[in-house]
């Protein structure tokens, strides 16, 4: 059996149903605070997780990502949304909630590379409203964060990044320790991604139906795939550069993507050894 640890969201979901579909009673799912989903993965205490890609530079060495799925979004998904004061003309503080991830990364490399700002972050604790009095521009990613807050003024932090780089931003990856991999969960993977990323561009096309594509301003809606694509790959390379370049990341992982032949490589050099 195997056991993934992860946090449940709405957006991954529909991928977790899948995989455990896929998998049945060989799978062992525990929804966990993000937190403790990373911990209990270093700590060996399960063989995957389906976490924020910024788990797997911690151990890379070790670890191995199983390339038939994730959870990548596009365009405005309404989620991360950088709230600021109208008239600024420039962001110098940013206030967040909880810890720092790819959210506050994201939007620093946007006030960055795309608009020439310098901000500095600051953690904060108080209600929107509060918080906004003692900084330029507050990060939210949930509903719950911005309840009671009307803030005309926002961008949608995800939207930016489609914008600047015309790729996806992978969100969410499943990774796990290398020794621990098969055939049997790779191929489990890759079926869960594609029924549910098949589902996804449905949804999408029905969006986009009666839609006009050269008069619309926003011609693509905000959307999530859940295969792991060529776009989304160099969207995660792409994240990690920029992240490195900015000094917001220490370095650029080298992405190990399992494979069979691996695993057979594995098998025939314990058989030589013995």
């Amino acid at each position: 059996m195997a056991s993934l640890v992860t946090q449940k969201h709405e957006y991954n979901q529909s991928l977790l149903d899948a995989l455990q579909q896929a998998m049945g009673p060989t799978l062992d799912l525990r929804d966990l605070p993000a937190s403790e989903t990373a911990w209990t993965l270093l700590e060996s205490e399960a063989d995957l997780a389906l976490a924020s890609p910024l788990l797997y530079g911690q151990r890379e060495g070790d670890m191995t990502i199983l390339g038939g799925a994730c959870v990548a979004a596009v365009g405005a998904t309404g989620e991360w949304l950088l709230h600021f004061h109208e008239g600024l003309r420039s962001i110098d503080t940013v206030g967040y909630y909880g810890e720092r991830g790819m959210h506050t990364i994201v939007a620093e490399i946007i006030l960055k590379e795309k608009y020439g700002m310098q901000p500095r972050l600051l953690q904060v604790k108080a209600g929107a409203e509060e918080a906004m009095a003692s900084v330029d521009a507050l990060l939210t990613t949930d509903d719950t964060q911005r309840a009671g807050f009307s803030s005309p003024s926002h961008i949608d932090v995800i939207d930016e990044w489609f914008d600047m780089t015309q790729l996806p931003l992978v969100r969410e990856i499943i990774l796990g320790w290398e020794s621990r991999m098969d055939a049997a969960i790779d191929t489990a993977v890759r079926t869960a991604g594609e029924v549910v990323d098949t589902e996804a561009l449905h949804q999408l096309d029905l969006k986009m139906q009666g839609r006009n594509a050269a008069t619309e301003t926003e011609a693509l809606p905000g959307h999530f795939r859940y295969r792991f694509t060529e776009d989304a790959v160099e969207g995660l390379q792409v994240f990690f550069q920029m992240a490195f370049f900015h000094g917001l990341h220490r370095d650029i992982p080298d992405f190990a993507f399992w494979t069979e032949e691996e695993e057979e490589a594995e098998g025939t050099e314990a058989g030589a050894g013995g």
